[in-house]
């Protein structure tokens, strides 16, 4: 073979060799490694166990007066309040007078659990229980600030219980929730001048002071304060009292009758309490408890003050609507205070219960008194600025 072909054949198996070299596959890239599996999810903790449900406790409670009266407002205002503070586990409704029951027949409704408790006064209650009257309003009786310190601290409060307590009434006092000052001595279509102008009155009252106004001759006529307003428009009644400016403006009273006469030595308080059933009270836990009786004397100031600001407006409203004022004469608020308590020492002669608690709140109240006349000089007397 010549050298010259010996070069050629070199060449075309060079050549060859490099063709089937590029058309070989490609060697495969070297495997990544395989990425360790991320450890297995712990299984998800069981759900705590959800928090038990909270407890309840509903009450329904009605009230003495109709849903319209101011007294009804500002207590429904206490009662909500507490049902906010118990965070969701008492729920109180406060229901107007006659809602569930007749006005007159929430004692027996209470005592027997068809209703949960009651906004009221105890002056509801004078035909049942006399010793009543020491716990609301009487005439010559004590006033706001010496009623709350004998009930909360003097004693009050638990005679209050024994009394019903004595009497197999299935009742818990709680105590004020509210509570005006001196009454209006009431509406009448001319102005009391003398003790004759009492005689012949039909007059619409309750409780004590009823015995004193017949004791001066009127006829005395016990109705509930919703039933006032159409009784005196329809002459069933000559005259009446009620409660304080502010309230006796919200129920329209200014509209029948043209007179009102102070002042309210008749009744020199308007007592709005709280009573439970003994039983619902007992279910009811500690912490509830202190709560229900805390907003109860939170609302006793709160109602008090709110219903004094209101009459202050309220009496230059009836001004302004043409009601006459009248003012008893000395001589017949004086003959009142020594009839009323000429009555007292009467039935106190013949009830020990009374006796016991009608010496409670005079010897508190001399004392009392004692103190606070020199402490607390009458402004009435000092040089105030007008």
């Amino acid at each position: 073979m010549t050298r010259k072909l010996l070069m050629v054949l070199v060449s075309v198996l060079v050549i060859a060799g490099l063709v089937l070299a590029g058309c070989a596959p490609k060697a495969a890239p070297p495997e990544e490694e395989e990425e360790a599996a991320p450890p297995a999810e712990e299984e998800e903790e069981e759900e705590e166990a959800s928090a038990p449900e909270v407890e309840v406790i509903k009450w329904d409670v009605q009230a003495i007066w109709p849903a319209g009266f101011m007294s009804y407002v500002s207590c429904e205002d206490v009662i909500n309040r507490i049902n906010i503070a118990s965070g969701g586990r008492l729920e109180i409704t406060l229901f107007p007078s006659g809602a569930i029951v007749p006005a007159y027949d929430i004692l027996d409704a209470v005592d027997s659990g068809a209703l949960d408790g009651e906004v009221s006064g105890i002056s509801a209650q004078f035909g049942n229980f006399a010793t009543a009257m020491f716990f609301d309003k009487y005439p010559a009786g004590p006033n706001v600030l010496e009623i709350y310190t004998w009930l909360y601290h003097g004693g009050g409060l638990e005679l209050w219980q024994e009394l019903y307590d004595m009497n197999d009434i299935n009742m818990h006092v709680v105590g004020p929730i509210g509570c005006s000052q001196a009454e209006n001595f009431g509406w009448f279509p001319k102005k009391i001048t003398s003790l004759k102008d009492f005689k012949g009155l039909k007059f619409r009252t309750q409780g004590t002071w009823g015995d004193v106004l017949t004791a001066l001759g009127c006829s005395v006529v016990t109705m509930p304060g919703g039933e006032v307003y159409e009784s005196a428009q329809r002459g069933v009644i000559d005259a009446f009292e009620y409660s304080t400016p502010a309230v006796d403006m919200s129920a329209g009273f200014h509209e029948i009758m043209p007179v009102m006469m102070e002042p309210g030595i008749h009744a020199p308080i308007a007592l709005y309490d709280f009573i439970v059933n003994g039983d619902r009270w007992n279910e009811l836990p500690d912490d509830l408890k202190v709560l229900v009786e805390l907003g109860c004397q939170a609302g006793a100031t709160w109602v008090l003050t709110d219903t004094d600001y209101q009459d202050i407006y309220a009496f230059k409203d009836l001004m302004d609507y043409g009601t006459e004022v009248g003012v008893l004469p000395d001589e017949v608020v004086a003959e009142i205070v020594v009839i009323a308590n000429g009555i007292w020492d009467e039935m106190a002669a013949e009830d020990p219960f009374f006796a016991e608690v009608l010496k409670s709140q005079r010897d508190f109240l001399r004392d009392y008194r004692a103190l606070n006349s020199l402490k607390q000089p009458d402004p009435a007397l000092l040089n105030w600025p007008q």
